[in-house]
């Protein structure tokens, strides 16, 4: 045991810590990009099956249920998290799992590092050993406990989860394993994808006088953009922001000719007020003042992708409770906070369940190189989850 993980091993939980830090890292060996996530859920459904698990299946999307069944009369607990992980680029030893001393990450403890450690395959394993945990010890619960590892989220998309929801996954209350740094979230902006469109006029690229360039066209768009665009502002999940994430025009270089033709993928992050026909009518006025401006402009705009919006009631239940058992496992109940992405919470929260966040490790270190989780977020991360099964179930 290096970097002091002997520490973290002394614990009343009902879980082995070593083989929950064990478990983190043999999820973070397996590579299991979406829709390649076939090896990964055997190994998640072969750990439920050795910590006694009342019913473990993969489904034919290669998402994971194990369920730890109550006596009844109690309300059903869901976790959730995703088992695919983004593309590792130029991360160096991805799928090593190594264990490595955490001050060059600004963590006084061990991390665990590579691709999928933040996002989010330690809080799979937190998840998984949580509710074993509960099993173990023989605790009586009145309510159900389910542990969902999905797939395909990476792909924003929500196909994982939503096959579940769409096919009779229940329950009356879920928390998302995404990564919070062990605070507690209530939800994210929605996202929308936008293609804007600005159309010109072919000519000779030694005679551009004689063509629209589009390319000049959405120069004025984006300028204008910039300039008139307001974006709201929301008390938990932060302000809405607009980017632009690709460019292309055409016909393209390999002649020399102006395009007639550009388009801009815009990516919109929009609060839970907003509609998808708001935020396209506003395109639509910016377009329509560079066109008051400028005759020869000429833009179209299609709807290319849309990620629901979440908030959960900061009031709530769901979310009261996971503040409790915080407190009870950390010392306090720690900060209400949003994602700054989109989470597989959204789905579960628009089929009537409400959804709290907590999660080990940072955020900000998810699909980066530097993706890691510290040893003990993941530990607490268990211990909170058993806390808060014991709490809403038993």
């Amino acid at each position: 045991m290096e970097w002091g993980l002997a520490v973290l091993m002394n614990n009343k939980w009902g879980f082995c810590a070593e083989n929950l830090v064990n478990f983190t890292q043999k999820l973070i060996q397996i590579p299991s990009l979406s829709t390649q996530e076939q090896e990964i859920a055997k190994a998640v459904a072969g750990e439920m099956k050795k910590l006694n698990y009342d019913e473990v299946y993969i489904d034919e999307k290669n998402n994971v249920v194990g369920t730890i069944k109550g006596v009844g009369g109690g309300p059903t607990l869901l976790f959730n998290g995703h088992i695919d992980h983004a593309g590792v680029g130029n991360m160096k030893e991805p799928f090593s799992g190594k264990i490595l001393d955490g001050t060059k990450y600004g963590h006084p403890g061990p991390v665990i590092y590579g691709r999928g450690a933040s996002d989010m395959k330690a809080a799979i394993a937190a998840m998984v050993y949580a509710a074993g945990a509960i099993k173990e010890q023989g605790i009586s619960l009145r309510g159900d406990v389910l542990v969902t590892a999905v797939a395909m989220e990476e792909m924003a998309y929500g196909e994982g989860i939503s096959y579940l929801l769409d096919n009779g996954l229940r329950a009356d209350f879920a928390v998302s394993g995404e990564a919070t740094n062990l605070n507690v979230y209530v939800g994210h902006r929605g996202k929308i994808e936008f293609k804007i469109i600005t159309k010109g006029k072919t000519s000779h690229a030694g005679f551009p006088a004689g063509g629209v360039n589009a390319i000049f066209l959405m120069n004025k768009f984006l300028n204008k953009l910039q300039e008139k665009y307001s974006l709201p502002n929301h008390q938990f999940l932060g302000k809405a922001s607009y980017t632009v994430i690709d460019i292309a025009a055409s016909p393209g270089r390999l002649t020399p000719i102006v395009p007639d033709h550009c388009e801009i993928i815009l990516d919109r992050r929009f609060l839970p007020e907003e509609t998808p026909e708001m935020l396209a009518e506003h395109i639509w006025k910016i377009i329509g003042e560079v066109k008051n401006e400028d005759p020869l402009f000429d833009a179209d705009v299609e709807l290319v992708k849309v990620f629901p919006a979440m908030l959960t009631d900061p009031g709530g239940k769901i979310v009261t409770a996971v503040k409790e058992a915080r407190r009870m496992v950390m010392g306090d109940e720690g900060e209400i906070g949003a994602w700054y992405f989109g989470v597989d919470g959204t789905f579960i929260e628009r089929a009537g369940i409400p959804c709290a966040g907590f999660g080990p490790g940072n955020e900000h270190y998810a699909h980066t190189p530097e993706d890691h989780v510290p040893v003990d977020h993941v530990v607490t991360a268990a211990k909170v989850y058993s806390q808060l099964i014991i709490k809403l179930c038993c």
